[in-house]
């Protein structure tokens, strides 16, 4: 006996999402499920940051490799830089700022939990960030140079805030809102407090609980000027060499408007999620300042960050459109205790890959049944599995120079996220106009 049977099954919108793109070693990732279910796409694990500084000293680096002339050897290079670093006691000259591209995944880590804090979002008392210039000084040196953040400070000279108009924002559109921007009256033994022109950035990363690894996976930022007309009406001079201007006291409100593009040059979004396991994929909106005591020099940042949401933009025509074949699974048992007896065989098939949170997924099952069993219901069950990457660098056999991204702990879980029950139809009764099923 052949049937066809056409099924619904309803799946859960707080349970399911649609990404589009696929990791090679995400911290957290969704597995594929079975043939029956519907795919979710594993969560993006490329880490790929980018920022104008370092385009800058690339195109610096490039233009002294074509004149040898500059430089007599790189020997000689190497020790003229480390020497200007050392005689340099500020943490960050105008070009560095934080998340910078190309540095290690570590330090990338460790910056971002410097900034967010505890789970309270409280700051560790004395926290500092490293300069970009760490990888040629020693420890001694990077302790020197490491930036203070003004929020941990007793008495904070420049305190900020990002107020977001929604917390929720699509690539392709524009995140909206104002710039608060406090610069405390300064006493008379304090020095004016200058500032150097502010970024404000969208992070996306994914953090294990009890662990201290935080994988970034998706970055946008723009400097004030870019996004708001406000900003000039915090100085009241012109900017130095390294880019710092005296600024005016008081309280100012900057509205601004900055657009989140869909290309992936900083990674790509794919929107929030909190795993069963607890592993989150969080996004923050930070605003970060550079501030400097214009008689000690000394420099520090100050920041603050709001939590935000950040969704892919999907274009419906080919995301929803058919697959070239219809995805289909089979499987077959014998019913009976004696091996090698009739068998019942079970086929489904869906027309499509993605489906839509809070839509019916439409399944078409073909049953035949070899057997003298009646086949009363038949149960579909939508299953999420979840492999979580966790990075263990002392399974890596190799040297320590290098993280191999392989070198990792995996956990698997699984979660049903909807089922469905058929039942079988009643025959025609004597007497009855109609029958369940």
């Amino acid at each position: 006996m052949s049937e066809l049977i056409g099924l619904g099954v309803d799946v859960s919108s707080r349970d399911m999402g649609v990404s589009r793109h696929s990791p090679r070693r995400p911290t957290s990732s969704r597995g594929r499920p079975s043939q029956a279910a519907v795919p979710v796409s594993p969560a993006t694990a490329a880490r790929v940051l980018s920022d104008a500084a370092d385009t800058r000293r690339a195109a610096t680096d490039d233009h002294a490799s074509r004149h040898p002339s500059t430089l007599s050897s790189s020997a000689a290079a190497t020790t003229s830089h480390r020497r200007e670093v050392a005689a340099n006691d500020s943490g960050f000259s105008r070009h560095d700022s934080l998340f910078s591209f190309g540095v290690s995944s570590s330090r990338d880590a460790a910056e971002l939990k410097s900034l967010l804090g505890n789970s309270h979002s409280r700051l560790k008392p004395g926290a500092t960030v490293l300069s970009v210039n760490d990888s040629v000084l020693d420890k001694h040196e990077r302790r020197k140079h490491a930036v203070s953040l003004e929020q941990t400070k007793t008495r904070a000279r420049v305190e900020v805030d990002i107020v977001l108009e929604s917390d929720c924002f699509i690539e392709g559109g524009y995140m909206r809102g104002s710039i608060k921007l406090r610069v405390r009256k300064r006493q008379k033994k304090e020095a004016h407090v200058l500032l150097a022109e502010g970024k404000v950035r969208v992070i996306g990363f994914e953090c294990i609980p009890g662990e201290r690894d935080h994988h970034t996976f998706y970055q946008r930022a723009s400097p004030l000027s870019a996004i708001t007309d406000a900003y000039t009406g915090v100085y009241d001079s012109p900017p130095d060499s390294e880019g710092f201007s005296r600024a005016m006291e008081g309280v100012h409100v900057l509205p601004f408007a900055m657009h989140l593009p869909i290309d992936d040059s900083c990674g790509s979004a794919k929107g929030a999620a909190t795993i069963q396991s607890g592993v989150t994929i969080r996004y923050i909106a930070m605003i970060s300042v550079k501030v400097k005591d214009s008689k000690t020099g000394k420099r520090s940042i100050a920041h603050f960050y709001r939590d935000c949401e950040v969704w892919p933009r999907m274009n419906p025509s080919v995301v929803l459109a058919n697959a070239p074949r219809p995805i289909q699974a089979s499987t077959a048992k014998s019913l009976s205790v004696i091996s090698g007896g009739n068998k019942l065989k079970l086929t489904a098939t869906l027309h499509r890959m993605t489906w839509i949170a809070g839509q019916r997924c439409c399944v078409r099952i073909w049953i035949t049944n070899e057997t003298k069993k009646t086949i009363k219901s038949v149960t579909l069950t939508l299953v999420r599995t979840t492999t979580l990457f966790k990075p263990k660098p002392q399974l890596d056999p190799g040297n320590r120079m290098s993280i191999d991204p392989d070198a990792c702990q995996t956990a698997t879980t699984h979660k049903v996220v909807a089922e469905e029950l058929l039942e079988r139809s009643h025959s025609v009764a004597k007497g009855h106009a109609s029958a369940q099923g």
